[in-house]
């Protein structure tokens, strides 16, 4: 299936905020925000995230929205040099057919532009993404026990980052 990835701008904010919504309604231990917090949240909030961070969108050859990724870069002086990866998540429809692999990959390449470094956090239990990640170059550096409490139960979440040469 071939997907076309861009940068969403503020004509996505209807669809960015569905898929999220969608990722963090089916998978509650994957994010730190919660469904109803971004439910809460009014479509200008969505268009405001977008024109506020990198966020990349994979869509499939009808122009559905199937995937997001989003990149941050940090703006004090002092960590300038590093982006953080965030609210990745792509929809059922989408998995498998590699656009997981072509979002982070496009997220790198945005990050190589001017930072020399990109941190991310995954669920301890979710293996497929700690395994995309490492293929990707990333390397785990620590573990933050508890770092959610979702439903009364803690996560553990693996930190990992991806220096560049």
């Amino acid at each position: 299936m071939q997907m076309n990835i861009r940068r969403l701008g503020a004509e996505d904010a209807r669809a960015f905020r569905e898929l999220r919504l969608e990722g963090l309604k089916m998978h509650p231990e994957a994010f730190g925000a919660s469904f109803d917090d971004e439910l809460a949240q009014p479509l200008e909030r969505a268009a405001a995230r977008l024109a506020e961070n990198v966020v990349l969108g994979g869509f499939d050859a009808a122009g559905a929205l199937q995937g997001i990724i989003g990149l941050r870069r940090e703006k004090a002086a002092k960590i300038r040099h590093r982006a953080g990866i965030w609210g990745m998540y792509v929809a059922p429809s989408g998995r498998g057919t590699g656009l997981a692999k072509n979002l982070l990959q496009a997220a790198i390449n945005e990050a190589m532009v001017d930072c020399q470094s990109v941190l991310l956090s995954v669920t301890a239990s979710n293996e497929a993404a700690k395994r995309l990640y490492q293929r990707a170059g990333f390397r785990e550096w620590a573990v933050d026990r508890k770092a959610l409490c979702v439903g009364g139960a803690f996560v553990d979440e693996v930190l990992m980052r991806l220096d560049f040469a």
